[in-house]
């Protein structure tokens, strides 16, 4: 599922920063062949795993009402935070400035790191489950850890009835009734 993934996906990434950090301890061509090859393989692992099923979760988690802002308002907070990220980066590799070099892939194994714990207890599975289906389980406050096994009745009548006014019962009752007309000139065309 997109849980699986998505961790699996943080979690390789970060043993690979960790890696490049300790390869930039070494000083010897074969360990920036290795950096390089890593940071390569860093890409590919990124944007096969996290990268695209984050857009998948972003927009199935939402509830139908606020969709859409929820979208926007994430896809600006991930614009604003690379800012930063491409601000300091460069001063971190850059040898006239802080000089840390692969080193800087500590820094980043620890942000890492905090985003594989967030996974683990935070971020839901959602593959397989309908948009009622996610309404209702986070309505009812399931963890996201229990997301997967939950059993979810989406369609509850007297939840329903009890959010229902006079006009919406009048409307369900005179539905149901031309139906079962319906159902009852089909059986009699039928048996004839």
């Amino acid at each position: 599922g997109r849980f699986t993934i998505f961790f699996g996906g943080m979690l390789i990434n970060f043993i690979i920063l960790i890696i490049v950090g300790s390869l930039g301890c070494a000083n010897s061509s074969g360990a920036s062949w290795g950096i390089g090859s890593l940071l390569l393989v860093f890409t590919f692992v990124y944007d096969s795993t996290v990268g695209p099923i984050t857009y998948c979760v972003v927009a199935e988690i939402p509830s139908a009402q606020v969709r859409s802002k929820t979208v926007a308002v994430a896809r600006n907070f991930y614009n604003l935070a690379g800012i930063p990220v491409a601000v300091i980066t460069p001063y971190m590799l850059n040898p006239t400035a802080w000089n840390w070099k692969a080193k800087t892939g500590f820094f980043w194994a620890g942000f890492s790191l905090f985003g594989l714990i967030w996974t683990w207890f935070e971020f839901p599975e959602t593959k397989g489950r309908t948009y009622a289906e996610l309404d209702v389980l986070f309505k009812n406050g399931v963890k996201a850890r229990k997301f997967k096994t939950t059993e979810v009745e989406t369609f509850n009548t007297e939840e329903m009835l009890a959010n229902m006014d006079d006009d919406h019962l009048k409307q369900v009752v005179l539905e149901k009734e031309e139906e079962e007309k319906e159902e009852m000139i089909e059986d009699a065309k039928f048996k004839t």
